[in-house]
């Protein structure tokens, strides 16, 4: 009889869990692509049937790619979406790849940049000291909202099409999601959940009255998810900072704090 090496069977047990964690990310995301506008569609009557870019293609759910679990899971609102410079008319042509990827492209006028993405970058990810693709990156809504700028310009590219602006119904599509929420937060398990934005942060805690600068303050509090308590805290979305320096300043004082509390967490025992 050989004997068995207990290395070996480490070794099998490590790759079967990591196969694991794998899995049910990846049945997530299937699952969650598959469904989830009909999802939608169930719970909002005004959601197109068709929902559609200007040249036909379809528009679809973005699913999270930085998967890593036990860490920071960071949340924003909904995807944007590729656009393209069309005689003279901006429009949105095609699906962002991640929530908040670094993509970069020529949009028929000029490089076009994820702007998001960059002042997350600037403002937000190099003062907590963390490469955020080592986290978990998500969205609460999983589809680009078209808002009503937006199909000003796409009617005139295609008028065939019927448009909705489903910006519109950010709040009630993303109350809708909360459930696809629940499932990623029980697979990710983070160790702080941050998110982006005041519709997100009422909406993850359903609380509809506080004045949005005390609820977008950057404090670490518990939320309870599921019957289990989570850290969690809620920070302004990127484009408010991008645009208004009030905004700006004060995002700074709170990136610092918040800095020194993430630390503080990962250090414990």
């Amino acid at each position: 009889k050989v004997a068995r090496n207990p290395l070996l069977h480490i070794a099998s047990a490590v790759m079967q869990n990591a196969m694991k964690m794998t899995n049910d990310i990846l049945k997530f995301q299937q699952e969650c692509f598959k469904h989830y506008l009909n999802d939608i569609r169930e719970k909002i009557i005004e959601f197109p049937e068709k929902y559609l870019f200007p040249d036909g293609n379809p528009i679809l759910p973005i699913l999270p790619v930085k998967t890593e679990k036990k860490k920071i899971m960071f949340v924003g609102a909904f995807p944007s979406a590729r656009f393209e410079n069309r005689n003279g008319l901006l429009i949105p042509t095609a699906n962002n790849l991640s929530p908040f990827g670094k993509e970069e492209y020529f949009d028929g006028q000029q490089i076009r940049k994820q702007a998001s993405r960059e002042v997350l970058e600037e403002e937000f990810f190099s003062n907590l000291n963390n490469n955020a693709d080592e986290h978990w990156i998500t969205d609460l809504v999983k589809v680009y909202l078209m808002p009503e700028k937006h199909i000003k310009n796409c009617i005139q590219i295609n008028p065939n099409i019927k448009y909705v602006d489903t910006h519109k119904l950010l709040k009630r599509i993303a109350i809708a999601s909360k459930e696809w929420f629940y499932r990623e937060v029980e697979i990710c398990k983070p160790r702080l959940i941050i998110t982006f934005g005041e519709v997100v942060a009422k909406v993850i805690k359903s609380d509809f009255n506080t004045e949005n600068r005390e609820l977008l303050n950057g404090q670490i509090k518990q939320t309870k998810i599921l019957g289990t308590d989570y850290n969690i805290c809620h920070l302004p979305h990127p484009e408010i900072v991008r645009r208004n320096k009030e905004w700006r300043d004060n995002n700074s004082k709170i990136m610092r704090q918040l800095s020194q509390e993430i630390s503080n967490l990962f250090n414990k025992n």
